[in-house]
């Protein structure tokens, strides 16, 4: 049996990225083996493996180094990145001698990749002017809008029915998908619920949650902030003080995006995934813990759990800040500003100040749905990605 090795590192790149694939390459029905191997990374939950095992076709998910031990089998193997330092992808490509390639911007290890898929015109630009051959090149587009299913017609009122929303509009609070965004984030926008159902009486919160979330972790965060909830094995809604309940999504988690009026998001794969469904979106990046932020290179490697190293990790993070124009991608892809961006130390009063001006003005939720438009948020990276593999196994 053929094997196919698929590399990918944090949350995002796993459900973002790797799910496309897998999906794209399960409906060509091509017999295939697929190996996930997760990677180090600073951005990672610790659950990328269960939540990649759950994808389908993928028979096992191994770390690099077991992959590195990997026995020689029948049949042909090659090697796709998913995200992660390509150095990962080059050694395991060295070790196997197998051919690899890679989903990427930027056309570095050219003496070893296979070929290159790259996200978008810029990314061509790029490779066009470092010399890299165009047969060892695609432009597939971008595989973060290939993980969002197309926006139904009948999705929201259906979510609205399971839940028993009956509130005019549904405010969707997106907690993240890495402990440290999480452990605390959930309970920082519950406590924005709360605020924003004094106030706006005809807005239902919900939290939808990610696929990697360790529930322990999430059920510690609530504790330590002394918030209540209901369920068993699984948090089913947080009980605010004021008898106002923010349910907790489990499963149609697009649905839930696709039934509201707003959403609010730190910055991460979902940015893109909730401006694909056209709901308007407020990031907020709080920098209240900016020693807990992941960082690349050896940045990342700075612990927060050193008193010195805190300090240096947070002024990093502070001067990576300033010096970014923008952090959301969709802000990213359009070089400007298409939906607003907060980052600073915030407080739940202060997020709700943001937020407010966005539920007041309908005008300025249109105009960043508007924006949208502007954006190339075509389909299909996926299945071309799948046709290159299955091309490879077939020649």
């Amino acid at each position: 049996m053929n094997t196919l090795f698929i590399l990918s590192n944090s949350p995002g790149e796993v459900s973002g990225w790797m799910g496309p694939v897998t999906r794209a390459l399960a409906e060509r029905d091509f017999p295939l083996d697929i190996t996930g191997v997760t990677l180090p990374c600073p951005y990672a939950s610790g659950m990328e493996a269960g939540s990649a095992r759950r994808l389908p076709g993928v028979t096992e998910v191994v770390r690099l180094r077991d992959a590195m031990r990997a026995a020689p089998a029948g049949g042909k193997r090659l090697i796709l990145q998913l995200g992660g330092d390509p150095m990962y992808g080059c050694a395991l490509s060295l070790r196997l001698r197998t051919p690899w390639m890679i989903y990427t911007a930027r056309p570095r290890w050219r003496g070893r990749v296979r070929h290159y898929f790259l996200p978008d015109e810029f990314a061509l630009r790029r490779f066009e002017r470092a010399g890299v051959a165009a047969e060892r090149r695609s432009l597939v587009g971008n595989l973060i809008l290939d993980s969002v299913p197309e926006r139904g017609g009948d999705s929201a009122r259906e979510f609205r029915e399971r839940y028993g929303i009956s509130a005019e509009h549904i405010i969707c609070f997106m907690p993240g998908s890495r402990p440290f965004e999480y452990e605390l984030g959930f309970a920082f926008y519950s406590e924005c619920a709360r605020i924003l159902h004094k106030k706006y009486p005809q807005w239902q919160a919900v939290l939808p949650v990610a696929p990697t979330v360790d529930e322990a972790c999430l059920r510690a965060g609530l504790r330590k902030t002394g918030l209540a909830w209901r369920g068993g094995e699984e948090v089913e809604e947080i009980l605010l003080d004021d008898g106002c309940c923010v349910p907790l999504v489990r499963s149609g988690q697009y649905d839930a995006i696709s039934a509201a009026s707003l959403a609010v998001a730190f910055p991460g794969t979902n940015n893109l995934q909730i401006a694909s469904l056209g709901v308007p979106l407020l990031m907020i990046a709080p920098l209240n813990q900016a020693e807990n932020i992941p960082l690349d290179g050896l940045a990342g490697a700075l612990s927060p759990d050193t008193p010195g190293l805190r300090t240096l990790k947070k002024r990093l993070v502070f001067w990576y800040n300033a010096k970014e124009t923008y952090v959301s991608l969709p802000n990213r892809m359009a070089g400007r500003l298409v939906l607003p961006e907060r980052r600073e130390l915030m407080t739940p009063e202060s997020t709700c100040s943001y937020i407010s001006e966005l539920i007041e003005s309908p005008e300025r939720r249109r105009a960043i749905v508007e924006d949208y438009a502007k954006l190339d948020l075509r389909r299909g990276a996926a299945r071309r990605i799948a046709g290159k593999i299955e091309e490879f196994f077939s020649s």
